[in-house]
């Protein structure tokens, strides 16, 4: 075939790395780019090519023996055709079994290749996958915070598939294309000289166009990945948003979000596509032209008596396999760099700094003090301070209250208690050692979480319940359930604790799923329980059986409680009044009604 069977002029030039301006052949020098900063930067990709690279080696050497059986079959009709021309007898026995054998061993080696080839996709691009699934779950969780999670489901998917993509025809296209050209360029120089260095002075023209054709195409590929994203992002607020979209009337709304986005897509890939078939047409115009020029030249060796007949159809066999290798070295570069920005978005998330902790799973013996924050300085963008100088200090069985305006920190201090940012300067001691000290994990479960924002997985009541403690029986669950005032409801379901809740917990109202929430705090039993505003937009009966909830939790446990009602704070041993990031005053409320400051202002304005 003069146009390899794997070109797909819509799927390939795709997604060529757009990196800095590049001289000279384009399609190569952003391969070696890549390679280069594999080199200077450890690159999961390569190390996992390299480690299964017997695979791909296996299915080198089939491919470099299925040529050479290629080229002796040639030679083998080559010579019967001249000895045949020659007036001699030809006796179909004597070359037919070394034809037959050569056709089964051809077909033996073809198929043990693919087997090689299949087996080094399979094991790179799966062992790549699981790195970057298990990179997730050691992420900072600013990192997750801050990136657009339909970008994070898109490098799963759509950029993982890539990879698999670049293994099992990409890489191994490029290899084989090149030992074919070294074998075939090799017989034919064994053929005739001069027919060699006729090849090697007309096909460097298609490099020259290939690298063309990567510059023209370079400001659009790299914007694909970045529209994909935007899609899929407002396909996911679509989906997770539905009520709300449909409650003020938002439908035109994000029908035109999405219309736009899918114009700016469509464009892009009409573009792309133009190109793409163009090149089809360029490559087999180049394929062709050079082709021709040799086949003629070859006519004319025959003629001067320099080239044998059966040369001749020897030649022009191996021609049609060399031109497709030789124009398809280039080609095949271009269509690998589609894999390159892939792979560079998701060694971005390998490169991902990891949560840091310590080795200590116990805090020190003969403390009091659970939480003891001094002098802390925390902000998210690095530059603006969300905590100035903040101190607090909560002893064994205290239940404290935090109060204050909006954006006054409080929440800030949750994040860094369960240790999901570090502070940027001050100490934060758990338990008398210093959060850096702690393993994370062992340091978490010291806390149980009961937010505002209940976060409920698309599973059964029951398995929501149990991620609060995974050992736990069904009769510990049930009995959590009942110590949340939740246990009625459940029972009423269809399914009873079996019942799915739908995504976030869609099928259940905010009161119900702020009981689960507590049960699965009850159930995994942590010395801290953190309150973060866990009867806010609740009604009065709903919040009378949270707060009998909130009792049996309470009992016998460390509280920390976020509350912008105060008067479920009232009994709190001590309040703290945040604002500005720093602790303003602190105190019983008794106390701080009579001292008139900031924490009586806002009594008074609730």
């Amino acid at each position: 075939m003069l146009l390899s069977s794997n070109f797909n002029p819509a799927a390939n030039f795709s997604y060529i790395v757009n990196d800095r301006t590049q001289r000279g052949c384009e399609n190569f020098h952003s391969l070696f780019s890549l390679y280069r900063k594999m080199k200077k930067r450890k690159s999961y990709f390569l190390k996992y090519m390299i480690t299964y690279s017997y695979f791909l080696l296996g299915g080198i050497v089939c491919a470099c023996l299925l040529h050479f059986a290629i080229v002796w079959g040639n030679s083998v009709i080559s010579s019967v055709i001249d000895d045949m021309l020659a007036g001699q007898e030809i006796i179909l026995m004597d070359f037919l079994p070394r034809f037959i054998l050569l056709m089964l061993a051809g077909f033996a080696l073809a198929f043990i290749k693919q087997l090689f080839l299949g087996a080094y996709c399979v094991r790179v691009s799966g062992t790549y996958r699981k790195c970057v699934v298990e990179k997730l779950y050691r992420t900072e969780y600013a990192y997750l915070k801050s990136e657009n999670s339909a970008t994070v489901i898109n490098k799963l998917n759509a950029d993982i598939a890539e990879t698999e993509n670049l293994l099992s025809t990409g890489i191994p296209q490029i290899i084989m294309d090149v030992a074919a050209l070294i074998i075939y360029s090799a017989y034919v120089g064994s053929l005739n000289v001069s027919l060699l260095l006729l090849i090697f002075a007309t096909y460097p023209l298609v490099f020259w166009i290939a690298g063309k054709m990567v510059k023209k195409i370079r400001a659009l590929t790299g914007t694909y990945r970045v529209k994909s994203d935007v899609m899929t992002g407002i396909a996911q607020d679509v989906l997770s948003g539905i009520l709300v979209l449909r409650s003020f009337g938002l439908e035109e709304h994000f029908q035109g979000k999405m219309h736009r986005a899918a114009v700016d897509l469509v464009d892009n890939e009409e573009q792309r596509t133009r190109i793409s078939n163009n090149a089809m047409l360029v490559r087999k115009m180049i394929q062709w032209m050079p082709t021709i020029i040799c086949a003629v030249y070859a006519v004319v060796l025959v003629g001067n008596g320099a080239l044998s007949i059966g040369g001749l159809l020897a030649f022009v066999v191996t021609l049609g396999r060399l031109a497709e290798a030789f124009v398809g070295i280039p080609f095949d570069f271009v269509e690998t760099s589609v894999s390159l920005v892939s792979i560079r978005r998701i060694e971005e998330i390998l490169h991902m700094p990891d949560e840091v902790g310590g080795t200590q799973t116990e805090g020190r013996a003969g403390t009091d003090v659970v939480i003891s924050l001094q002098d802390i300085c925390f902000g998210y963008s690095g530059e603006t301070f969300v905590l100035n100088g903040l101190n607090l200090c909560v002893r064994a069985g205290e239940h404290i209250a935090l109060v204050g305006e909006s954006g006054g920190g409080k929440s800030t201090i949750f994040h860094l208690l369960c240790a999901f940012y570090r502070a940027g300067s001050g100490s934060y001691q758990l338990y008398g050692r210093e959060i850096a000290e702690w393993d994370l994990q062992a340091a978490r479960a010291r806390f149980a979480l009961v937010s505002q924002d209940v976060f409920l997985f698309p599973t059964t009541v029951e398995e929501n319940i149990a991620y609060g403690n995974r050992d736990a029986s069904h009769k510990e669950i049930v009995e959590a359930c009942k110590k949340a005032q939740i246990h009625d409801f459940i029972m009423t379901l269809p399914q009873g604790y079996q019942t799915l809740v739908g995504e976030r917990g869609a099928m259940l109202s905010g009161g119900q799923k702020q009981r689960i929430s507590i049960a699965r705090a009850i159930l995994k039993n942590a010395p801290v329980l953190l309150l973060d505003e866990p009867t806010s937009a609740i009604d009065v009966e709903t919040e009378e059986l949270i707060q009998n909830a909130l009792a049996h939790v309470m009992k016998g446990r460390t509280c920390i409680t976020i509350a912008h009602r105060l008067s479920t704070v009232r009994n709190a041993d001590c309040i703290y009044v945040v604002s500005d990031g720093k602790i303003a005053e602190c105190g019983t409320h008794e106390s701080l009604l009579a001292a008139n400051g900031v924490y009586a202002k806002l009594y008074e304005q609730s």
